[in-house]
């Protein structure tokens, strides 16, 4: 399936995407298909989208949630669409452990911060998780520790 982005920002404009929400590079829309586009808002956007694209591209641990195209520029990627969590505990109920610590632990989930360079505190937050055919996807993982140490030195 091909995607026409110019198609898609003239729909945001009009306001035809229902909002997610956004963080501080991002905003994110549903497109109504069960896609979501990620439209970075500056270059730490651009960085986070980009590094969803290469985990993405090379994983194949079905552990996130899939990029299925990007622009160019990489200011837009549209991906898999997650339904939405409410708490952490179903992440934690999924894999049969007790807190973060235990998850962030378990061997897929290790290797998968080692191997990207993921950082600890996205992946225990809710809103780092959806779900995709009842399994939980991790969905927002473009905040790497490059992207951390190039845009946001301070945080």
């Amino acid at each position: 399936m091909a995607f026409s982005f110019n198609q898609i920002m003239f729909n945001i404009q009009r306001g035809y995407y229902r909002y997610i929400g956004s963080g501080t590079g991002r905003s994110v829309f549903d497109l109504g298909n069960g896609y979501v586009i990620k439209v970075a808002r500056n270059t730490a956007g651009i960085a986070q989208n980009l590094s969803e694209c290469e985990i993405s591209l090379n994983d194949h641990s079905n552990l996130f949630a899939k990029v299925i195209q990007v622009s160019n520029d990489f200011k837009l990627i549209i991906m898999q669409k997650a339904d939405k969590l409410y708490s952490i505990s179903y992440v934690w109920n999924y894999y049969n452990v007790k807190n973060k610590l235990e998850l962030l632990n378990l061997a897929g989930i290790k290797n998968a911060i080692k191997k990207y360079n993921l950082l600890f505190g996205d992946l225990d937050r809710t809103s780092s998780w959806g779900l995709i055919n009842g399994r939980p996807v991790i969905i927002d993982y473009g905040f790497t520790r490059e992207v951390k140490n190039g845009f946001y030195q301070s945080i």
